[in-house]
Protein backbone atom coordinates (compact mmCIF):
# COMPACT_ATOMS: atom_id res chain seq x y z
CA UNK A 1 0.00 0.00 0.00
CA UNK A 2 3.19 2.70 0.99
CA UNK A 3 4.23 2.00 -2.95
CA UNK A 4 0.61 2.19 -4.29
CA UNK A 5 0.47 5.98 -2.42
CA UNK A 6 3.81 6.77 -3.39
CA UNK A 7 3.34 6.06 -7.01
CA UNK A 8 -0.34 7.68 -6.78
CA UNK A 9 1.77 11.12 -5.61
CA UNK A 10 4.31 11.42 -7.94
CA UNK A 11 1.21 10.39 -10.78
CA UNK A 12 -0.60 13.48 -9.20
CA UNK A 13 3.13 15.59 -8.82
CA UNK A 14 3.64 15.41 -12.67
CA UNK A 15 0.30 15.78 -13.45
CA UNK A 16 0.08 19.08 -11.36
CA UNK A 17 3.50 20.00 -13.20
CA UNK A 18 2.41 19.33 -16.42
CA UNK A 19 -0.83 21.28 -15.83
CA UNK A 20 1.17 24.09 -14.36
CA UNK A 21 3.79 24.06 -17.78
CA UNK A 22 0.75 24.24 -20.04
CA UNK A 23 -0.78 27.32 -17.89
CA UNK A 24 2.27 29.06 -17.85
CA UNK A 25 1.96 29.44 -21.92
CA UNK A 26 -1.62 29.68 -21.91
CA UNK A 27 -3.84 31.38 -21.30
CA UNK A 28 -2.06 34.28 -21.10
CA UNK A 29 -4.43 37.56 -20.29
CA UNK A 30 -2.89 40.59 -20.59
CA UNK A 31 -3.54 43.08 -18.04
CA UNK A 32 -3.16 46.09 -20.36
CA UNK A 33 -4.49 49.04 -18.01
CA UNK A 34 -1.40 47.32 -15.58
CA UNK A 35 0.94 46.99 -17.88
CA UNK A 36 1.27 45.57 -21.31
CA UNK A 37 3.53 43.25 -20.60
CA UNK A 38 1.95 42.12 -17.25
CA UNK A 39 -0.10 38.87 -18.58
CA UNK A 40 -2.23 36.77 -16.34
CA UNK A 41 -1.53 33.09 -16.08
CA UNK A 42 -3.06 30.34 -13.86
CA UNK A 43 0.40 28.27 -13.50
CA UNK A 44 0.12 28.93 -9.30
CA UNK A 45 -3.42 27.11 -9.12
CA UNK A 46 -2.20 23.45 -9.57
CA UNK A 47 0.85 23.98 -7.62
CA UNK A 48 -1.09 25.62 -4.64
CA UNK A 49 -3.47 22.22 -5.21
CA UNK A 50 -0.39 19.98 -5.14
CA UNK A 51 0.99 21.95 -2.12
CA UNK A 52 -2.56 21.15 -0.11
CA UNK A 53 -2.47 17.74 -1.54
CA UNK A 54 1.12 16.27 -1.01
CA UNK A 55 3.06 19.34 0.91
CA UNK A 56 5.33 21.89 0.40
CA UNK A 57 8.21 19.58 -0.66
CA UNK A 58 6.62 18.41 -3.93
CA UNK A 59 4.68 22.11 -4.26
CA UNK A 60 8.49 23.51 -4.48
CA UNK A 61 9.95 20.98 -6.84
CA UNK A 62 6.79 21.26 -9.46
CA UNK A 63 7.34 25.24 -8.72
CA UNK A 64 10.67 24.97 -9.83
CA UNK A 65 10.78 22.49 -12.49
CA UNK A 66 7.80 24.39 -14.39
CA UNK A 67 10.11 27.69 -14.55
CA UNK A 68 13.11 25.67 -15.90
CA UNK A 69 10.79 24.25 -18.48
CA UNK A 70 9.56 27.77 -19.02
CA UNK A 71 13.30 28.95 -19.88
CA UNK A 72 13.10 27.30 -23.17
CA UNK A 73 10.33 28.85 -24.45
CA UNK A 74 11.06 32.21 -22.24
CA UNK A 75 12.49 35.43 -23.38
CA UNK A 76 14.04 36.73 -20.69
CA UNK A 77 17.14 34.51 -20.27
CA UNK A 78 16.07 32.74 -17.06
CA UNK A 79 15.81 35.99 -15.06
CA UNK A 80 12.02 36.10 -14.99
CA UNK A 81 11.62 32.59 -13.98
CA UNK A 82 14.05 33.35 -11.39
CA UNK A 83 11.37 35.97 -10.62
CA UNK A 84 8.40 33.72 -10.73
CA UNK A 85 10.31 30.95 -8.69
CA UNK A 86 10.53 33.86 -6.01
CA UNK A 87 7.07 35.43 -6.22
CA UNK A 88 6.00 31.63 -6.53
CA UNK A 89 7.36 30.52 -2.66
CA UNK A 90 6.28 33.72 -1.64
CA UNK A 91 2.68 33.15 -2.78
CA UNK A 92 2.63 29.02 -2.56
CA UNK A 93 4.05 28.53 0.98
CA UNK A 94 1.95 30.44 3.58
CA UNK A 95 -0.84 28.19 2.61
CA UNK A 96 0.75 25.11 1.92
CA UNK A 97 2.32 25.21 5.31
CA UNK A 98 -0.68 26.59 7.34
CA UNK A 99 -3.17 23.75 5.46
CA UNK A 100 0.06 21.12 6.68
CA UNK A 101 -0.38 21.94 10.17
CA UNK A 102 -3.90 22.21 10.83
CA UNK A 103 -6.01 20.88 7.22
CA UNK A 104 -9.37 23.61 7.72
CA UNK A 105 -10.88 25.56 5.37
CA UNK A 106 -10.39 28.63 7.51
CA UNK A 107 -6.31 28.16 7.80
CA UNK A 108 -6.29 27.40 3.61
CA UNK A 109 -7.82 30.94 3.30
CA UNK A 110 -5.96 32.50 5.78
CA UNK A 111 -2.79 30.90 4.77
CA UNK A 112 -3.78 31.99 1.22
CA UNK A 113 -4.26 35.65 1.62
CA UNK A 114 -0.97 35.75 3.73
CA UNK A 115 0.36 34.27 0.78
CA UNK A 116 -1.05 37.07 -1.77
CA UNK A 117 0.17 39.98 0.81
CA UNK A 118 3.68 38.07 0.58
CA UNK A 119 3.46 37.78 -2.77
CA UNK A 120 3.08 41.27 -3.63
CA UNK A 121 5.65 42.66 -1.48
CA UNK A 122 7.93 40.00 -2.87
CA UNK A 123 6.78 41.29 -6.33
CA UNK A 124 7.62 44.82 -5.39
CA UNK A 125 10.93 43.82 -4.47
CA UNK A 126 11.63 41.01 -7.48
CA UNK A 127 11.17 43.59 -9.72
CA UNK A 128 12.54 46.59 -8.26
CA UNK A 129 15.73 44.73 -7.54
CA UNK A 130 16.32 42.07 -10.06
CA UNK A 131 14.21 42.98 -12.82
CA UNK A 132 13.97 45.98 -13.39
CA UNK A 133 17.65 46.20 -13.41
CA UNK A 134 18.83 43.72 -15.83
CA UNK A 135 16.12 44.50 -18.56
CA UNK A 136 16.58 48.25 -18.27
CA UNK A 137 20.17 48.71 -17.28
CA UNK A 138 21.10 51.22 -14.25
CA UNK A 139 18.98 53.76 -15.82
CA UNK A 140 16.22 52.29 -15.19
CA UNK A 141 14.36 55.41 -13.68
CA UNK A 142 15.09 56.91 -16.46
CA UNK A 143 13.52 54.33 -18.77
CA UNK A 144 10.76 54.71 -16.80
CA UNK A 145 10.37 58.58 -17.00
CA UNK A 146 10.86 58.09 -20.89
CA UNK A 147 7.88 55.65 -20.78
CA UNK A 148 5.56 58.03 -18.63
CA UNK A 149 6.11 56.09 -15.56
CA UNK A 150 7.64 56.76 -11.90
CA UNK A 151 9.06 54.36 -10.03
CA UNK A 152 6.29 54.14 -7.57
CA UNK A 153 3.59 54.28 -9.94
CA UNK A 154 4.95 51.56 -11.54
CA UNK A 155 5.99 49.82 -8.35
CA UNK A 156 2.62 50.11 -6.50
CA UNK A 157 0.61 51.55 -9.71
CA UNK A 158 1.33 48.15 -11.98
CA UNK A 159 3.01 44.78 -10.41
CA UNK A 160 1.34 45.25 -6.89
CA UNK A 161 -2.51 45.53 -8.00
CA UNK A 162 -1.51 43.12 -11.04
CA UNK A 163 -0.26 40.29 -8.50
CA UNK A 164 -3.24 41.13 -5.72
CA UNK A 165 -5.61 39.88 -8.84
CA UNK A 166 -3.46 37.06 -10.00
CA UNK A 167 -3.08 36.20 -6.24
CA UNK A 168 -6.68 36.42 -5.43
CA UNK A 169 -7.69 34.41 -8.78
CA UNK A 170 -5.22 32.04 -8.27
CA UNK A 171 -6.71 31.10 -4.90
CA UNK A 172 -10.20 31.24 -5.96
CA UNK A 173 -9.73 28.70 -8.17
CA UNK A 174 -7.66 26.25 -6.11
CA UNK A 175 -10.57 26.93 -3.39
CA UNK A 176 -13.24 25.71 -5.21
CA UNK A 177 -11.39 22.85 -6.74
CA UNK A 178 -9.54 21.52 -3.70
CA UNK A 179 -12.46 19.75 -2.00
CA UNK A 180 -13.41 17.34 -5.12
CA UNK A 181 -9.78 16.83 -5.69
CA UNK A 182 -8.84 15.82 -2.47
CA UNK A 183 -11.75 13.35 -2.65
CA UNK A 184 -10.77 11.99 -5.97
CA UNK A 185 -6.92 11.24 -4.07
CA UNK A 186 -8.39 9.89 -1.29
CA UNK A 187 -10.57 7.43 -2.97
CA UNK A 188 -8.00 6.65 -5.77
CA UNK A 189 -5.60 5.66 -2.68
CA UNK A 190 -8.31 3.53 -0.43
CA UNK A 191 -9.39 1.77 -3.78
CA UNK A 192 -8.58 -2.07 -3.69
CA UNK A 193 -7.74 -2.00 -7.11
CA UNK A 194 -4.67 0.05 -6.42
CA UNK A 195 -3.69 -1.66 -3.42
Amino acid sequence: MHRTNRTVNLTFSALMTALAIVLSYFPEIPLAFFAPWLKLDFSFTPLLLLGFTLGPLWMSIALVVTNAVHILGGTTGGVGELANVLVGLAFLMPPTLMYLRKKTRANALIGMLVGIVLMIITAVVVNRYILLPVFFGGNFVEKLAEAGLTLNGYLFGAIAPFNLVKGFVNSLIAFLLYKRLSTFMKETKDDPANQ
